[in-house]
C-alpha cells in the first residue's frame, strides 16, 4: 500500500505504509512536517529526559509552523517517527501514555501544542509515532516551558525558547520567523472578522507644569489683591503707635463688614491655599476646554456578526488623555476663566455685600466625574480607554459616544497607542496599533489662551 501523504493515516495498512515511506527515504524524508528519530528511551531514567526533550523540541518546531504551509501534507499535522534510524527500522520500548505526558508536558506547558502518539506494530521492531495537530491561524507561538542542558551533547532548552521547524531539522526561531508567528496570531479566518480602530482628530504637545505655575501666579495675584486693602501691617512701626493705621481702617469699614482684619487675612488665606489646592484639576479643565479633542471608533470590515464586542486602546506613559463627559466647566464662549472653577474669592474688606450676605467660608466646586460606561484606567504604564460597543454588525462602524483630548508634554511628532478588540465566543483578541499625529510644529507646545 503506498502511503497517502495528503492526510493523517488510518488503520494499520495506512500507519505502515508511512514507515515504509520513510524506510525508503531515510533522512531524506525529513522535511517540515515529517523528522526520524532513531531508538529513544523512555524507560531508562538516565535516558528519559533527554529523549523527552528531544520529542519536545520537535513537537514545538512543527506547531510554530505557518497554517497554509501546514496545509500541504498530512491535512496540515506533523508526524515524528521514534524507533527509525538510516532507513532502518531498530525499534524503540513500549511506554505508557501517561508516563510520555508527565515527560513531556513540562516543556509544552498545560496550555502548549496539542499532540498525540501511536504505536505501529512492525516486522522489525516497535515504532512509536508522535503526531502534532495542526497550526491554526490565530494561534499564538508556542514557546519551551521548562530548561534543560546535557553536558554531554549540544542538546539544550531554555525556558521561553521558541522552536520552528524547517525541512530536515528544528531550529531556534529568527527575527524574520516571529514576524511569521506574529502575522498568524493576527489572522483569525476562522472568526470570519477584520477589525480596525481609528481616532478621528491629532494630539496637541503641552507644559502642563507650566500650566500649573501660571494658575498658582494667577491664584496669589488675586490673593496679594485683597490683601493690599490693608496697607502696611499692623507690626510696622506706625507715627502714632503700632496698629492704628488698621483700626483707623477698622473703624471706617464696621458698618459694612463685621470681619476684623485678622479674620478677612484668614479668609483670604483659605481661599489662596483652597485654590492651590484644585490647580491640578483646573489644569484638566482647561486642557479639555482647549485641546483638539476627537472620537475614536472600531470598523468591522468583514461580514462576520459580532456580539459582546469590547474596545481597548492602551496609550504609553506621559500621554495625557481627558474624557469631555468629566468636565465640571460651564462654557459660556470665550476664553478660558480658571476663576469660574476655583471656590468664590471673599469679597474685599469693607464691601457692604458681605455684610448682607454674612459668607466666611468658601465654597469648593464638584469635580465628581460623569457616570459613563466609558473608562479611563491610570497607571504607571499610561492610560488605557475601554468601551463596551455591544453588537457589531459586518460591514459596519461603531463611533465611540465619548470625545477626548489627548496631549503630552514629551517632544514627539507621534503618539503610538496600542489596541485591543474581543467579542462574545470568538477565542481570539484582535489587535493592532493606533498612530496619532501632533496639532504643532515641531519643538511648539500650546500656550494658555491660544483657543481650539
Amino acid at each position: 500500500m503506498e502511503a497517502d501523504l495528503s492526510r493523517l493515516p488510518t488503520g494499520t495498512s495506512g500507519w505502515l505504509a508511512l514507515v515504509a515511506y520513510a524506510t525508503s527515504l531515510g533522512d531524506l524524508a525529513e522535511v517540515d512536517w515529517f523528522e526520524l528519530k532513531g531508538a529513544l528511551s523512555f524507560a531508562e531514567k538516565s535516558a528519559r529526559k533527554r529523549s523527552a526533550v528531544i520529542v519536545s523540541r520537535a513537537i514545538l518546531g512543527m506547531s510554530n509552523r505557518m497554517p497554509d504551509i501546514a496545509q500541504k501534507h498530512l491535512g496540515g499535522s506533523g508526524i515524528i517517527l521514534v524507533g527509525i534510524d538510516n532507513a532502518t527500522v531498530v525499534g524503540t520500548e513500549a511506554v505508557d501514555g501517561a508516563v510520555l505526558a508527565q515527560l513531556i508536558e513540562p516543556y509544552l506547558g498545560a496550555d502548549g501544542p496539542h499532540w498525540d502518539y501511536q504505536f505501529i506494530n512492525h516486522e522489525d521492531g516497535l515504532v512509536l509515532a508522535f503526531v502534532v495537530n495542526p497550526p491554526q491561524w490565530g494561534d499564538r507561538s508556542f514557546p519551551c516551558r521548562k530548561e534543560f542542558q546535557d553536558n554531554a551533547s549540544t542538546l539544550n532548552v531554555r525556558d521561553g525558547d521558541i522552536f520552528v521547524r524547517v525541512p530536515g531539522r528544528t531550529r531556534p526561531a529568527t527575527g524574520k520567523d516571529l514576524d511569521q508567528l506574529d502575522l498568524r496570531r493576527s489572522r483569525a479566518p476562522h472568526t470570519g472578522a477584520k477589525i480596525d480602530v481609528e481616532y478621528d482628530a491629532t494630539f496637541d504637545r503641552v507644559d502642563t507644569e507650566g500650566l500649573r505655575e501660571l494658575l498658582g501666579v494667577k491664584i496669589d495675584r488675586r490673593a496679594d489683591s485683597l490683601l493690599s486693602d490693608l496697607g502696611p501691617s499692623p507690626a510696622q512701626n506706625h507715627p502714632l503707635g503700632p496698629g492704628i493705621h488698621a483700626l483707623a481702617l477698622q473703624a471706617a469699614s464696621w458698618r459694612s463688614d463685621s470681619r476684623s482684619m485678622k479674620e478677612f487675612r484668614a479668609e483670604v488665606e483659605a481661599w489662596r491655599n483652597a485654590s492651590k489646592a484644585l490647580v491640578d484639576e483646573v489644569t484638566d479643565e482647561f486642557l479639555r476646554y482647549e485641546l483638539a479633542r476627537g472620537r475614536l471608533l472600531v470598523r468591522n470590515e468583514s461580514l462576520q456578526y459580532l456580539e459582546g464586542v469590547r474596545v481597548r486602546v492602551a496609550f504609553p506613559p506621559r500621554v495625557i488623555v481627558l474624557m469631555e463627559s468629566d468636565t465640571a466647566y460651564c462654557d459660556h464662549g470665550g476664553s478660558f476663566d480658571a476663576f469660574k472653577l476655583l471656590p468664590d474669592v471673599p469679597y474685599r474688606y469693607g464691601d457692604i455685600r458681605y455684610g448682607m450676605l454674612h459668607r466666611i467660608n468658601p465654597v469648593l466646586p464638584n469635580f465628581g466625574s460623569a457616570t459613563s460606561s466609558i473608562d479611563i484606567e491610570e497607571s504607571s504604564d499610561g492610560a488605557v480607554i475601554a468601551w463596551q460597543v455591544g453588537e457589531l454588525p459586518g460591514e459596519s462602524t461603531d463611533l465611540c459616544s465619548e470625545v477626548f483630548a489627548v496631549a503630552t508634554d514629551d517632544h514627539v511628532e507621534e503618539i503610538t497607542a496600542k489596541w485591543t478588540v474581543t467579542a462574545k465566543g470568538i477565542h481570539h483578541v484582535f489587535q493592532g496599533e493606533l498612530h496619532l499625529s501632533c496639532g504643532q510644529d515641531p519643538g511648539i507646545h500650546r500656550r494658555w489662551g491660544q483657543g481650539r
